[in-house]
């Protein structure tokens, strides 16, 4: 990361103290400026008796790098307000992006999964603040008279936050409340655990959909990739990184792990559509190959999203990823939208 030049710590000393105290996070003067906006009307919010001075040390403590959405407690995701804390993954907008697209393709009829105005069950695993299935949820509400949505996590602390989410919308207004024929639930379970199969088995899930622990140990230690410093500082390994205990399958990686379990998962659930996040492309390709090795790959097809799948791709990223298999042949999958390399879709005949 380049180094701020001290003109700016200037320019932004003569607007504030506070201002400059905010640039080594926000990295510019106009960002330096929103979140000082956004710090002071938090503070102006809170019963303090002395908001000048709890002003001044929050807005220091996030020029070290503490993350804003931590301080603010809450990240807009679409419609909604999702309360976050420390111990849980902060939802990304490239999240909202690739959630919306679905929603989108969904309520178009383009996936043939449930049919408008009768039944959609949705499966989410790794859902953290919930942030997914709230929004699914919100989204797809009035096109199904029968939809269910599921969330699951493995830790307390997600599935906690994520069910306060549930109700924190609910009174904002931001979700319709979930009732008999429309349910909206988290569940704690350890995928890579059978029970957690076993107690979705015999439902209809026509979609699955995971933002699951994907960074290397290598990257989380040292640093690297698309991860900053503040991400390792603050925000939880738990749901960043495959944990140390989880054996490794022939053929895969450790950061890899993750996905070999969704797809045995998936193959048992038989959901007709599959959303992946992943790390980056060469994540991507390494997932896509082992995925042509199993079980599912009969009868399916795959495309990669880019952080932002519904716009329009430049010529740079127009190119498909070409898929080396095992047996040294090659495949040629085809990417969508424009960003870097962000999801992975499969869709199945089942």
């Amino acid at each position: 990361m380049s180094r701020i030049p001290p003109w700016l710590f200037r320019k932004a000393s003569r607007r504030s103290a506070n201002i400059a105290a905010l640039l080594p996070a926000c990295r510019d003067l106009q960002s330096a400026m929103n979140e000082f906006r956004w710090l002071k009307e938090h503070v102006n919010s809170t019963a303090s008796a002395s908001k000048e001075n709890l002003l001044y040390r929050l807005c220091r403590k996030r020029g070290q790098g503490y993350p804003l959405q931590y301080i603010l407690g809450s990240q807009p995701f679409g419609p909604l307000d999702v309360k976050c804390r420390p111990g849980v993954l902060i939802p990304r907008p490239e999240t909202e992006a690739y959630t919306y697209h679905l929603a989108d393709l969904i309520k178009a009829g383009n996936l043939k999964t449930g049919e408008p105005g009768q039944r959609l069950g949705i499966v989410d695993f790794c859902t953290g603040t919930g942030c997914i299935p709230l929004l699914l949820y919100s989204l797809l509400y009035r096109k199904f008279e029968h939809l269910e949505v599921v969330g699951v996590d493995i830790s307390t602390q997600a599935v906690s936050l994520s069910r306060d989410n549930i109700v924190h919308n609910v009174k904002l207004g931001h979700l319709p409340q979930p009732g008999t024929n429309r349910t909206l639930n988290i569940l704690q379970q350890d995928i890579f655990q059978d029970e957690v199969i076993e107690k979705l088995q015999g439902r209809t899930w026509d979609v699955m959909i995971s933002n699951p622990p994907y960074i290397s140990r290598q990257v989380w230690y040292r640093g690297g990739g698309q991860i900053g410093h503040s991400v390792r500082k603050y925000e939880p390994s738990l749901a960043l990184v495959p944990g140390n205990d989880i054996s490794i399958p022939a053929n895969w990686e450790h950061e890899d792990v993750f996905y070999s379990r969704l797809l045995n998962i998936a193959y048992n659930l038989k959901p007709k559509v599959i959303l992946l996040e992943v790390g980056d492309e060469m994540q991507a390709l390494r997932v896509i190959s082992r995925l042509s090795q199993h079980k599912l790959s009969t009868n399916s097809h795959v495309e990669v999203w880019r952080d932002w799948p519904d716009l329009a791709s430049s010529h740079d990223e127009e190119s498909p990823l070409e898929i080396t298999m095992d047996d040294g042949s090659s495949r040629l999958v085809s990417t969508k939208g424009s960003g870097n390399i962000r999801s992975i879709f499969i869709k199945l005949d089942v």
